[in-house]
């Protein structure tokens, strides 16, 4: 199906205006989600028909909502008062003014007009993402509503309609689920031409939660620095003359990664026999202005983007760096205002304050508990993840900026694909969608996974953030400007690749991590030639000759690498543990390369 993408990217900004101006309006979240999954973009979409979802809840259960829908209208003339009122009277009529004035609320029957399409773009969004899970609980969830609504004899053509497209999705749902587990592995699964009539017949606890989204630079994004500039190379050399004296950034060529896994690499090169030369992207590295000596320490750097999943731990709410002792010279320091949020130092409490804190001071007994002490060891990563993000968006809400523009982020690189409209695929709309031919949905879905690397859940990307927004005290659909699902998925993608993270003591799972934007310029390695050390602030030291990596392959060992950095080497850091072999390495660091491995070390294994 051709797709006309700039008249949708006109449409979609268009949509954006509309939507700011008119938050709490579903229908202009509605009209948005269309748009983003005409463009490809499935996970914006499922955001968007979720905060519609939110919206058209609060009209059947205005006393369960903080939030209500209602729509904009154009405000009758207001005739000029006969006297001035005082001024207290006058500030407290202009603000009930700007909270009712212009506006009016969502009605049942505009809530029966929407609730339908809006379960359908929610759970096609998700399932689409192969975030299986939650897409068949919301289909099951969208299923009773229609069902009750059907009882009420009101427009049961159109609900009818919709009712089976949810029906269509569940079954598409189950499919999926039976492929990707092997066909109906104790998944008590219906069959294709059968139907799931209530959830007994799917145990959603067996599904997929987690799916992928597009690591896109977005072609709206107006915020992404050309960091190849001179003026960009300059900035961030003046910074790095206090933290890296020794060390200078410079262009470097880089192996485009994004489409690339082991088993497509390998299968690539043996049917195209490596006819072309590897695609290169300019990215920047760390050099060494002179001769470095193994076990010197060339960088140090401290960041406040930094998160932790221990709940009440002892360490620096700002840095993450252990607290002194009460009896030391210069003891921790207190937040006046917050319960149990402890600095190591009056320096980090008063950085804090006009860095991060403020934003959230006061609100902390709510915003400590997410994402804290989660049970699960193979979910503490995403969560970190999710911490680090609302780290971020309390950084932006206190120095009332966009978080892209925070100067911890802005230059950091997400191992971006890039916005290629000519390869964009669409797939019918799920009502259009015929179950007994895939062609067109598996057309797609390989298209998408060659491009979808970015880790992306319905909890951790959408609901979990829009609770961070209103815990911090904020309306999370008056600040889309701010906090809208494509900047927190570029700062996702940035974290995934940048962030530096501390295993735990007791269970060995990472429990801290950080962003350090200029220690985090040096690129990967499977043979570093530093090793990194992280305490209140990282440090980059130079390897020594019995630090370096043996490489070593089916009886064939190759000599090691000399100790210390010459001048002009580039600095090289590692993302994985170096001691593991090549296929795990290159698992490993799958998800902050944003792709596999194609340093010297890894394809000499090849």
């Amino acid at each position: 199906m051709a797709i006309d993408t700039e008249r949708l990217l006109q449409d979609r900004a268009a949509a954006t205006t509309e939507l700011y101006a008119d938050p709490h309006n579903p229908s202009r979240h509605l009209t948005r989600a269309r748009i983003h999954e005409r463009l490809g973009f499935p996970d914006l979409a499922s955001a968007d028909a979720y905060r519609a979802l939110s919206l058209l809840d609060s009209v059947v259960d205005p006393d369960g909502c903080e939030f209500h829908a209602r729509k904009k209208v154009t405000p009758a003339p207001t005739p000029t008062p006969a006297k001035v009122p005082e001024e207290d009277e006058q500030v407290e009529e202009e603000e009930d003014e700007d909270e009712n004035d212009g506006f009016e609320p969502i009605t049942e029957e505009e809530y029966r007009s929407m609730i339908g399409d809006t379960y359908c773009l929610l759970v096609n969004g998700l399932k689409q993402c192969g975030c299986l899970r939650d897409a068949y609980e919301f289909a099951h969830r969208g299923r009773v509503v229609l069902d009750e609504l059907l009882t009420d004899g009101k427009e049961i053509e159109g609900l009818q309609v919709l009712k089976q497209e949810l029906t269509n999705l569940t079954l598409e749902i189950g499919r999926e689920s039976r492929m990707s587990n092997g066909a109906g592995k104790g998944q008590g699964l219906a069959d294709d031409c059968g139907e799931f009539n209530d959830k007994t017949r799917l145990d959603p606890s067996k599904l997929k939660a987690q799916g992928f989204a597009r690591r896109i630079l977005y072609p709206w994004n107006e915020h992404e620095p050309n960091r190849k500039s001179p003026e960009t190379l300059r900035l961030l050399n003046e910074r790095l003359r206090d933290i890296a004296p020794k060390c200078e950034v410079r262009a470097v060529a880089l192996p485009v990664l994004h489409e690339t896994t082991t088993a497509n690499k390998n299968k690539e090169k043996e049917d195209e026999g490596e006819q072309e030369e590897e695609e290169v992207s300019i990215q920047l590295g760390l050099f060494a202005k002179e001769d470095l000596a193994p076990g010197e320490t060339i960088l140090h750097e401290s960041s406040l983007l930094t998160a932790t999943n221990r709940l009440h731990d002892d360490t620096c709410d700002a840095c993450n760096g252990p607290l002194p002792p009460l009896s030391s010279e210069n003891p921790p320091v207190a937040c006046a205002e917050c319960y149990d949020i402890i600095f190591c130092s009056q320096t980090c409490h008063d950085q804090a304050q006009v860095t991060y804190h403020g934003a959230v001071c006061g609100l902390m007994e709510n915003l400590e508990s997410i994402g804290k002490d989660i049970p699960d060891p193979k979910d503490k990563a995403d969560y970190l993840y999710l911490l680090l993000l609302g780290r971020a968006l309390a950084m932006a809400q206190t120095q009332e900026v966009n978080p892209l523009d925070l100067d911890e982020v802005k230059y950091i690189w997400g191992d971006f694909v890039p916005y290629v409209t000519s390869e964009l695929v669409s797939s019918p709309p799920a009502k259009q969608q015929n179950l007994k031919s895939d062609s067109v949905e598996e057309q797609t879905k390989r298209h998408r996974q060659r491009l979808e690397t970015l880790p992306f859940s319905f909890h951790l990307s959408i609901l979990q953030p829009m609770r961070i927004v209103e815990e911090m005290g904020l309306d999370p659909y008056a600040t889309l400007h701010r906090y809208d699902t494509w900047i927190l998925n570029t700062l996702y993608a940035k974290f995934r690749g940048t962030a530096s993270g501390r295993l735990s003591t007791w269970d060995g799972g990472p429990e801290t991590c950080a962003v350090h934007p200029l220690w985090c310029l040096a690129n990967h390695s499977c043979d570093p030639n530093v090793r990194w050390e992280w305490g209140g602030e990282i440090a980059f030291v130079v390897r020594g000759d019995e630090e370096r990596v043996v490489w070593k392959r089916q009886g064939e060992e190759r000599e090691k690498a000399k100790g210390g950095i010459r001048k002009d080497e580039e600095i090289l850091n590692h993302y994985c543990d170096v001691e593991l072999n090549v296929k795990e390495r290159r698992e490993w660091a799958a998800g902050a390369l944003g792709g596999m491995c194609l340093c010297k070390s890894s394809i000499w294994y090849e």
